[in-house]
């Protein structure tokens, strides 16, 4: 039988391979950059900040705070897209929108599956089930660092030390900080968001990858 043998790629087929690789995510960096991507991080930081904070001081208030909170935050997404989307005409663009509503979406829907214990309604009830909320607020703000881990395989080493980094001090909250931890979550949460907003819009301007 005739089999045709492949060939290993030779050094200048597999430069131009990597070449291409290059230029795609140089591509998608400035797409996010001149995108809706840093004004949404930062929107949503903001939103996790105030939340956070509520949570710390006023936890009950937090029942009916989500709700205004995830309004002006999903209704300022979609604002942001459609002002950007007139500037920016990227296709595909919108997966990376739709991803991340996919993983909040199973993320949220995992712990209504999994959630035993209703929602608090008295400062009694509250002192009883905070030990419950605080991990699952720990669960909740890990999952952007999950992503940002993942993210940083392909766009640089910012994203995997920000997200590991930003894991590490949310599990040494969780365990050493719990009077605190709300606040320490919404600097080490929500400020992660608006630092990644800022990073993308500051750094990510040029196809060119001076920061990896």
């Amino acid at each position: 039988m005739n089999e045709e043998i492949s060939l290993p790629p030779s050094q200048a087929e597999a430069r131009a391979a990597l070449a291409e690789v290059s230029r795609v995510i140089d591509q998608t960096r400035l797409a996010l950059a001149h995108g809706p991507a840093a004004p949404i991080l930062i929107l949503w930081g903001a939103i996790w900040v105030i939340a956070d904070c509520t949570t710390q001081f006023d936890p009950i208030a937090m029942q009916w705070m989500w709700v205004p909170l995830d309004i002006i935050g999903i209704g300022g997404s979609w604002w942001l897209s459609a002002r950007h989307r007139t500037k920016v005409k990227r296709p595909g663009h919108w997966r990376f929108g739709a991803a991340w509503g996919i993983l909040f979406f199973y993320a949220y829907l995992w712990i209504f599956m999994l959630k035993q214990n209703p929602w608090p309604r008295t400062n009694e009830e509250w002192v009883a089930f905070e030990p419950t909320y605080r991990g699952l607020s720990a669960y909740a703000h890990t999952i952007p660092m999950f992503a940002y881990v993942v993210m940083g395989l392909w766009f640089g080493r910012f994203f995997i030390i920000l997200g590991a980094l930003v894991t590490a001090l949310i599990v040494i909250g969780l365990c050493f900080i719990p009077n605190y931890f709300y606040l320490w979550l919404a600097i080490t949460g929500g400020g992660s968001l608006i630092i990644s907003g800022i990073f993308i819009r500051t750094f990510w301007k040029s196809t060119t990858p001076s920061v990896n």
